[in-house]
């Protein structure tokens, strides 16, 4: 004998005779059913239809939304990173799913998959990264959020999933200074040596370094302002954007010592400039290619690996130079309330909890001096 189908039907409109248009319902139970009805009149309640956007499919939902809502009000390569994870993380999995159907099972089905191995989409078989899939609940967050302020759907079903709490953090790569000291010797007859020297400098992010330009360049005083940085879009190729919040935009100090490698690269640039006339791009660009054209920063960074890697530093990031310069100055002493103004980060409770485990050291070394003090006032 066959299971029982239960079903049920409600008014949810009206053609354009003034007939009415009833809408069938089928679950398992009457409680599904009636709680599907319930569900239907109370849209047609709060927006006077029963809109047939509830049938379009994840997929298809997530496409206008970003087309619609998202294009304008995110910067270019904030839109490109919510389609890139639309298409190869949030989409394979549930996208074919009609958002009237979608569950917060089905969400948390994602979120299980990308957290196991094999959830990686770049053919490694691991898990991605809690940030990652953080960052996609965000995404379907807001979408979701988006078709339930239009009465298409009562709750988010992305609300009530459950992500594990923070992994324990990974220990950050950082040069100590007998690292800088073998870098910057491996590295100094490289053209980049002036923007490598000044990284470790002023720990600036790396679209920031090959988006100053000149007039940001204070030589006389000896300060670098950070008013853009560079970056590279899908749509519109390179372009400079203005940091994304307040404390991005700022002046640091630079050493003496730097403020000479940069006017001798100045020098040299500008016997570049005189060579090809007009055919010199002016950006105003202090590192760039030599007929004034930006870099790729993601060349740009995998030039330093590998310059890197032949220095013996097998594995170092560009990135690990914005740490070691952070790093450097709190174990120089430097107050965490200058450094988290010069990296740009938002409070110092930010700069600390990212450099926890330097922190961790200097408090081991800051006990050692005072148990040897002790010990001598003691003897």
């Amino acid at each position: 004998m066959g299971k029982e189908i239960n079903s049920g039907s409600c008014v949810v409109g009206y053609d354009e005779n003034g007939k009415a248009r009833r809408k069938y319902f089928y679950g398992k139970s009457r409680d599904e059913v009636k709680e599907k009805i319930d569900e239907a009149m109370n849209i047609v309640k709060a927006t006077g239809s029963y809109e047939e956007k509830r049938n379009m499919t994840v997929a298809e939902w997530l496409t206008e939304w970003l087309q619609n809502y998202k294009k304008h009000s995110l910067r270019p390569t904030t839109w490109e990173s919510y389609e890139m994870n639309v298409k190869k993380h949030i989409n394979p999995v549930i996208g074919g799913i009609k958002l009237s159907k979608l569950t917060t099972s089905d969400i948390q089905r994602l979120y299980n998959i990308k957290l196991s191995p094999g959830g990686r989409v770049d053919g490694k078989e691991e898990a991605l990264s809690l940030r990652s899939v953080k960052y996609i609940h965000t995404i379907l967050k807001q979408a979701l959020e988006q078709v339930r302020k239009q009465h298409l759907i009562l709750h988010n079903p992305a609300e009530a999933t459950v992500i594990r709490k923070e992994e324990e953090k990974k220990d950050i790569k950082f040069l100590d200074t007998e690292g800088v000291k073998k870098l910057l010797g491996r590295v100094k007859d490289s053209k980049h040596y002036p923007a490598y020297l000044l990284e470790l400098a002023t720990g600036l992010r790396r679209g920031e370094l090959l988006g100053l330009r000149w007039k940001d360049v204070d030589l006389e005083n000896g300060t670098v302002s950070v008013n853009q940085n560079l970056v590279r879009t899908k749509e519109q190729g390179f372009i400079f954007q203005p940091p994304k919040t307040k404390y991005g935009k700022r002046i640091i100090e630079i050493p003496e010592g730097v403020v000479k490698e940069l006017k001798k690269h100045k020098a040299k640039q500008n016997e570049y400039k005189m060579l090809l006339g007009e055919a010199y791009q002016k950006h105003d660009l202090v590192f760039c290619k030599e007929d004034g054209s930006p870099y790729c920063p993601r060349t740009f960074a995998r030039q330093f690996e590998i310059f890197a890697a032949k220095a013996g530093f097998e594995g170092l990031s560009f990135h690990c130079l914005r740490h070691s310069f952070a790093t450097l100055s709190l174990q120089e002493g430097i107050d965490i309330r200058t450094i988290q103004e010069n990296l740009g980060h938002h409070d110092s409770a930010f700069t600390l909890n990212v450099y926890s485990n330097a922190t961790k050291k200097m408090k081991k070394e800051a006990t050692s001096k005072i148990g040897a003090l002790l010990a001598s006032c003691t003897e």
